[in-house]
């Protein structure tokens, strides 16, 4: 797959009314922390940042980030290390980009995608879904887009943990917590982990002891 690009230039000037005024011309305000260096403020396009996260792999793939300056242009390899989104409408209000090395290693969280359908789900169970994403370790041209997981052998009962994943080649999931990412459990347990759930939050409320008014008047005297 060809790399994907995205191109920025260095912005010159910072604070709200400058990121106000940028959004209004359909740019975005961006930051590149470099390795070692001082971070780089930059300005991208709206339209080519939206066309390129669209594809659903720029998120967890390796970008070449041309940044232009005056008549020189730099590139750098970038992974995106956030996207502030605004909270009800459908447009970013800032990106930040880390510069990485192609010859190190890198964590980075990796969505997780179920496969299949569970037969257990089939049989009237319920499927909890603790962990969307998972923290794994590799070179950055091995980060997958994903980490699969087929259900389809899952009954009521059944759970998976991480250290029962078997990840793509070259990568590492790490599990020094060994929890538990997914699970069936039949409708009749979730109803008891609530009620359960419901009685412990009751218990920790403190207890309140109204006093008579006999023993109220006998403390005054």
């Amino acid at each position: 797959m060809p790399a994907l690009k995205l191109f920025a230039e260095i912005r010159e000037n910072s604070g709200k009314g400058v990121a106000r005024k940028l959004r209004r011309d359909g740019k975005i305000p961006a930051v590149l922390y470099g390795q070692g260096e001082a971070t780089t403020p930059l300005v991208l396009n709206s339209e080519e940042l939206s066309h390129l996260l669209s594809g659903g792999k720029a998120t967890t793939n390796v970008l070449k980030l041309q940044i232009g300056e005056d008549t020189k242009t730099s590139e750098k390899n970038v992974l995106i290390r956030e996207i502030q989104r605004h909270p009800f409408r459908e447009y970013i209000y800032h990106i930040d980009f880390q510069e990485i090395a192609l010859d190190e290693t890198l964590t980075v969280k990796v969505p997780v995608v179920l496969l299949g359908d569970s037969k257990g789900v089939t049989m009237g169970g319920n499927l909890t879904f603790n962990r969307r994403e998972l923290e794994v370790s590799c070179f950055p041209d091995s980060i997958p887009e994903s980490i699969t997981i087929d259900i389809s052998d899952l009954d009521i009962g059944d759970s998976v943990h991480v250290e029962s994943i078997v990840p793509p080649e070259g990568v590492i999931i790490h599990h020094d917590v060994n929890f538990t990412v997914l699970a069936i459990v039949g409708a009749v347990a979730e109803e008891e982990e609530e009620v359960e759930a419901a009685v412990e939050e009751e218990s920790t409320e403190p207890e309140v002891i109204s006093k008579g008014k006999d023993e109220e008047e006998g403390k005054e005297d």
